[in-house]
């Protein structure tokens, strides 16, 4: 299976600054935005800012800085299909029709798949 990037996530304690600068500075279209999370259209492939919570420890071995989403219509399966390569990821988390299932690469950096569209 191939898996196209959908997005970039950013974590922030700045929120409104980070949406801001990304949206001012490179004309980003918000294309979703609900309480802490903005999803701007970047030509192919998404930036989203996600707001951090005040105890979360943002960096490699915690929550960010980064996590790189790919796509998959049926992320049960995409699991399953990494697992059967060898990676070890989560378990397929349900959030009302959205289903994200996390990883990691060889260096620990934060992978994701997602059927957000």
């Amino acid at each position: 299976m191939k898996y196209a990037m959908r997005r970039v996530i950013l974590f922030t304690h700045n929120f409104a600054a980070m949406r801001d600068f990304y949206s001012d500075t490179f004309g980003l279209e918000i294309v979703e935005e609900d309480d802490g999370w903005a999803d701007m259209a970047a030509e192919g492939c998404n930036i989203a800012i996600h707001a951090a919570g005040t105890k979360v420890t943002i960096g490699p071995d915690f929550e960010g800085p980064h996590k790189i989403v790919f796509h998959a219509d049926d992320v049960h399966e995409a699991r399953a299909d990494v697992i059967a390569r060898g990676v070890a990821i989560g378990e397929v988390q349900v959030f009302g029709d959205l289903r994200l299932c996390d990883g990691s690469d060889p260096d620990g950096n934060r992978f994701q798949f997602s059927n957000r569209p």
